[in-house]
């Protein structure tokens, strides 16, 4: 299927650098409102530059756009795509609002079209791994589940230095206008559905606890810089979920069952082992788990557990971000969903889904209240009964 990819920022660099090796999809070139943008980034990748949305879209030869814009606006630009009859791949969050949302997979809906947006990283094989686990039933049935997306105190780095392959800054001002929580939280909520199925209540809450952070670059409606949230899942499952861009950095993933413990170290990093032991992290596992991640990278293919071994189906190049993160999966998925009938693994419901569920914890209910989501009624059941 050919794309074409609309926004060259800093993200789009990791799409690029994970392209290599992912068949059944071809880029025929980008555009980015900001000529110096687009003549850098085409020019570093060697690729075609379109000079204005309206010459992609009339190029009859793209199938599907590639959404990498800045997140407030997704909407206007993935609207305008499915409008032009393109299907449609978005950076997360798919839209601002549940309303835009909605109005996104209803133009799909008309038009025949599909739409999906990021993050993919339950498409990982280390995801899908602790999947089969779970669905094997040899670790009993699932009871809560422990997720963190803490990345570390941003404020206080020289992120104003931050640079993609191509050049193009790290969006600083998104990063705390638009929130942690909008920016992060799918990459724990998409792998918690694919376990779990859909969410069905969210209990949060969320504050800026650095009300000045990015006042240098003119940053003056910083969103919250933590949310944490309780998400409930049909069968009993309950996970704890927390954001932030002021603890430590750590983005774990840990599933407590009535016959163990499994956990992911990091879920951004597609090599992260999968570690299974009968009650979770004691100082056994904790010591193992900083050798694994500093040899992971020279151990591609392989995933270290304590009792499972599980193959990679492809090797993840090393992003700009320093991980292992298979961005361009997801295109290629959509893409074998549209011509080859492959399984729905992304999907309009997913992105609405992961969509609502971020909103929820991003602006949580007055006195705690639980939020009842709406969404995801057609997405697969999770293994609550295993």
């Amino acid at each position: 299927m050919n794309f074409a990819i609309i926004g060259c920022g800093y993200v789009a660099d990791m799409y690029m650098q994970t392209l290599p090796g992912l068949d059944g999809i071809t880029l025929l070139g980008a555009y980015d409102r900001a000529p110096e943008r687009l003549a850098a980034f085409t020019a570093f990748h060697k690729i075609h530059a379109y000079p204005s949305m309206e010459a992609v879209l009339a190029d009859e030869r793209v199938q599907m756009v590639v959404n990498l814009t800045n997140p407030r606006s997704h909407y206007e630009v993935s609207l305008r795509a499915l409008e032009s009859g393109r299907h449609v791949y978005s950076e997360k969050p798919l839209a601002m609002t549940m309303e835009e949302a909605d109005a996104l997979a209803a133009a799909a809906r008309a038009r025949g079209l599909q739409l999906a947006s990021a993050p993919c990283n339950h498409l990982s094989d280390v995801v899908q791994a602790l999947k089969h686990e779970l669905e094997s039933g040899r670790l009993g049935k699932p009871l809560l589940a422990q997720a963190e997306m803490d990345d570390g105190m941003v404020s206080a780095l020289d992120y104003s230095s931050w640079r993609s392959i191509s050049g193009a800054p790290w969006p600083a001002r998104d990063e705390f206008e638009v929130g942690c929580t909008m920016e992060h939280a799918g990459y724990q909520i998409s792998p918690l559905v694919a376990l779990f199925g859909p969410v069905r209540r969210v209990t949060a809450f969320s504050a800026c606890l650095l009300p000045g952070k990015g006042a240098e670059i003119g940053v003056t409606d910083p969103s919250p810089d933590l949310s944490i949230g309780v998400l409930e899942f049909d069968g009993g499952v309950v996970a704890r979920l927390t954001n932030s861009i002021i603890a430590p950095s750590d983005r774990s993933l840990r599933v407590v069952c009535e016959g163990g413990v499994a956990t992911l170290s990091d879920v951004w990093e597609y090599h992260t082992p999968l570690r299974i032991s009968p009650t979770g992290n004691g100082l056994k596992a904790r010591v193992p788990r900083l050798l694994e991640k500093r040899l992971s990278r020279f151990m591609p293919k392989m995933l270290f557990g304590w009792r499972r071994r599980v193959r990679y189906g492809r090797q993840v190049p090393r992003t700009q971000g320093g991980h292992h993160m298979d961005f361009s999966r997801g295109i290629a998925q959509l893409a074998a969903q549209i011509e080859k009938g492959a399984p729905a693994l992304v999907s309009s419901e997913l992105a609405l889904h992961v969509t609502e569920v971020t909103l929820a914890l991003q602006s949580p209910a007055s006195a705690g209240q639980a939020q009842v989501m709406r969404t995801g009624q057609d997405l697969p059941a999770g293994m609550a009964g295993a």
